[in-house]
């Protein structure tokens, strides 16, 4: 199983938002969900604002 997931935030002004993440993430931190991109920046969103999350599993690379 995957450790790592390709989130996608869906705003409720469907503009969406994408990152990978850990599993265990997004987090609510200080009462906003957090999202990092890849780029390593960090978008903090209001829950009443998001429609959608989106978590797909990212296939891990098998060793040669």
């Amino acid at each position: 199983m995957s450790d790592i997931y390709k989130i996608t935030i869906t705003k409720k002004s469907k503009e969406t938002f994408t990152g990978l993440m850990k599993r265990s993430q997004p987090e609510i931190i200080n009462g906003f969900v957090a999202l990092a991109n890849d780029k390593g920046e960090w978008r903090y969103f209001s829950p009443d604002s998001i429609e959608d999350f989106l978590f797909e599993p990212v296939a891990e690379e098998s060793e040669e």
